[in-house]
């Protein structure tokens, strides 16, 4: 069902065509003359072609269009964008909102692109959100849903082209067997249930199933082989993300990658394996009273999850981008050194892991957590979504049935969680009934949606949400870069970490590379010729992240659809963190060698460094440039941003008050319920999480076998 009316529809088509236009006559021939003499003939085919067309005649782009905005948006943004389309298709509406007195579909296609140019940099938050919306996700879809265009930037659109002769490097792995539900309100048992199966499920999964208890896995998205991957952004994307890849903030300012497949986050993350750095610790430990993290057995929790996966920095072999980042930082006396990676102690120079790695290669948790889960017995059910949690006045309470379900909702009586309500794909309910325990691992953002849908009252659930938020600074050179190419994030700097001796800054470091994200994020838009110029670019460029700790937080709610969304505002003092980053990136890119510099500010121009070498950081030009992008800062809405980290939104702490779990993971106010991923963080980690999350399930699992064995056939309550 399409989600705009004709008359919604036929603006859209109009903005689009606005933001991606066919070029024809000297706008052709510019474009033409900009594609770098050394771009491969496959390249060179395809841009003629590029350059001539316009959005809506690429085949399936409106209807891909339209549908993300289904899936990107909550119902209440939908309307809000219902809205501005219908009121575009009048002509008062188009005067309120242009100044001009005609339809949009009606105003020339110079009116249009102005309109959109002043909408970029509007006062009007609306007009803002309006313009990244439609601008955004426009060429999010011409880069991704349509291969011929990736292939006119120079990016390999099917996947690594190295594949079909790396076959040999396909290892082996663990042949899955899931659980079907065939019948309504079928009933499935176990000793415990974990929902979820990405970093922080499947560690506990793996871990106690090896002491000895049933363990079922439900996890909402599907599972594909590694020989069945397609290994790109088109597929990838759709079947391996929430919202295919694009699911945005409540303000519109951040768009939030996340996983959402067997494996989660670990089967599309970049194999930065990096530890929790010792303020963070101390904090949690100190700040927030969670002893555990000073303690000598979380240190041992981080080497089992480390040496499990053969994290190390022995075999990295670091790509354009990352030497760029490193030879830059050196020269500049800048903090710089390489992230170990989970590869099992192999080189791993694969591009394209953010889609799946399609060699197993990447020891994330199909290959690692649930392969030994599976060996230890755990069984798995896939695109199975929980509805909610189950809850009675003992364990031993008789299994719900269809017409008995409404008994089973948490009150002051009814505190034990004896398992979860669950819709497969095609709409069967089921029962799956847990003897034991249940854990939530479904990450920050369903981890709170799950305790929400199954009416818990704890204030706190989903609060504290923190996102890593990112800026981008991009560098253009006059060397090629190919930035798909080779291991996707090894070097990070972090001279910018600490700004007041509190350790809320940033880091540094190259950025997932994809057309789509590039033109949809990276690249401001101010014309569809510069644009579609800049992007001719594609292989001569790469973008690095300023990525923040973020002091400020925000929350995780629900729609009217029971369906979680988040609600982030950037805080002040992380968007001059952001800007501080930013600023280092660009000095990083400088001294590298590059030629231009982007930021992801909206209304920043390019700096070009001078052709003939002259200047340097002390240039009065660079200096002018500089204080130009201070000016304009880091706000929302005001660029691109983005977040592939979510933390916080289950808080682990000392009290019910001020938190949704104890510090052993079990959630205040209930009996065998625990929730075990990055929600239950106290703070953002300021490092990529994932070695942080697995070490807290595994100690989170420890503290789950322990009060089992202790109950005895009693319970052990969320205590101190």
């Amino acid at each position: 069902m399409p989600t705009f009316t004709p008359a919604q529809l036929e603006v859209l088509k109009a903005i689009a065509d606005t933001v991606v236009q066919g070029h024809d006559g000297a706008a052709h021939a510019e474009l033409l003359a900009s594609l770098p003499e050394d771009a491969p003939v496959w390249q060179k085919d395809k841009v003629d072609a590029f350059i001539r067309t316009k959005f809506s005649d690429f085949p399936g782009a409106i209807e891909a269009l339209d549908e993300q905005f289904s899936l990107s948006l909550s119902p209440t943004n939908l309307d809000s964008i219902r809205m501005t389309l219908s009121l575009l298709s009048t002509r008062a509406g188009t005067l309120l909102l242009t100044g001009h007195p005609t339809t949009f579909p009606d105003l020339t296609l110079e009116q249009r692109e102005k309109v959109l140019q002043s909408w970029a940099s509007s006062r009007l938050l609306l007009l803002r959100k309006a313009y990244r919306g439609f601008a955004g996700l426009a060429l999010f879809i011409a880069y991704t849903a349509v291969d011929s265009n990736g292939l006119s930037v120079g990016y390999p659109a099917a996947g690594d082209p190295l594949r079909e002769q790396g076959k040999a490097r396909v290892k082996s792995h663990h042949p899955f067997e899931f659980e079907t539900i065939s019948r309504q309100f079928q009933v499935i048992e176990t000793d415990v249930l974990v929902i979820g199966s990405g970093a922080g499920g499947g560690v506990v999964s793996s871990e106690l199933s090896k002491k000895g208890w049933k363990t079922l896995v439900v996890e909402k998205g599907g599972y594909e082989r590694p020989e069945d991957l397609k290994g790109n952004p088109k597929e990838g994307l759709k079947t391996l993300y929430e919202s295919s890849g694009l699911f945005a903030t409540e303000c519109g300012s951040l768009n939030i990658l996340a996983g959402s497949t067997f494996g989660g986050g670990t089967t599309v993350n970049w194999s930065a394996s990096l530890n929790l750095q010792h303020f963070a610790r101390e904090e949690w430990g100190k700040v927030h009273g969670l002893s555990h993290f000073l303690s000598k057995e979380y240190i041992q929790s981080i080497d089992f999850v480390r040496n499990r996966m053969g994290v190390s920095k022995d075999h990295v072999k670091h790509n354009s981008p990352n030497q760029h980042l490193i030879d830059g930082a050196a020269r500049l006396g800048y903090h710089v050194d390489t992230i170990p990676q989970n590869t099992g102690g192999s080189t791993h120079s694969c591009g394209f892991c953010s889609f799946g790695c399609v060699y197993g290669e990447k020891q994330g948790g199909t290959v690692s957590w649930l392969g030994d889960a599976a060996r230890n017995g755990t069984r798995f059910l896939i695109n199975t979504s929980v509805e909610r949690l189950l809850f009675a006045a003992t364990q031993t309470a008789p299994t719900p049935t269809e017409a008995t379900l409404d008994k089973f909702t948490p009150t002051s009586s009814r505190t034990v969680c004896i398992g979860a309500l669950v819709r497969t794909e095609d709409g069967k309910l089921a029962i799956l009934r847990a003897r034991e325990a249940v854990v939530v691992s479904a990450g920050s953002i369903n981890s709170p949606a799950v305790l929400l849908r199954s009416g818990l009252k704890n204030k706190r659930i989903g609060k504290n949400l923190r996102l890593h938020p990112c800026a981008f600074i991009t560098g253009y050179y006059k060397e090629k870069i190919n930035p798909w190419d080779g291991s996707i994030m090894t070097a990070v700097s972090t001279v910018r970490e600490n700004r007041d001796g509190t350790h809320h800054g940033v880091k540094l470091e190259v950025n997932m590379s994809f057309p789509g994200g590039s033109a949809a994020a990276y690249l401001p838009w101010t014309s569809s010729k510069e644009h579609k110029k800049s992007m001719l670019q594609y292989n001569h460029a790469f973008t690095l992240l300023s990525l923040c700790r973020d002091r400020g937080s925000g929350q995780v709610i629900l729609d009217a659809n029971g369906r979680p969304r988040l609600e982030y505002s950037l805080d002040p003092y992380d968007g001059i963190s952001m800007l501080k980053g930013v600023i280092a990136g660009c000095e990083i890119h400088f001294a590298a060698g590059a030629k231009r510099i982007s930021t992801s500010q909206a209304t920043v121009e390019d700096y070009f460094v001078p052709e003939d070498g002259s200047g340097y950081l002390n240039d009065p030009k660079w200096k002018e440039w500089i204080a130009e992008v201070e000016r304009v800062g880091i706000h929302p809405s005001w660029g691109g941003m983005g977040s592939a980290h979510q933390m916080g939104s289950c808080q682990m702490g000392t009290s019910a008050s001020a938190s949704v779990v104890d510090p052993r993971g079990r959630v205040w106010g209930t009996d065998r319920l625990y929730v075990a991923d990055a929600s239950v963080f106290p703070t953002a980690s300021g490092v990529n999480p994932m070695i942080t999350i697995m070490s807290v399930a595994h100690s989170i699992s420890q503290f789950i076998d322990e009060d089992l064995i202790l109950s005895a056939g009693g319970h052990a309550s969320a205590r101190l």
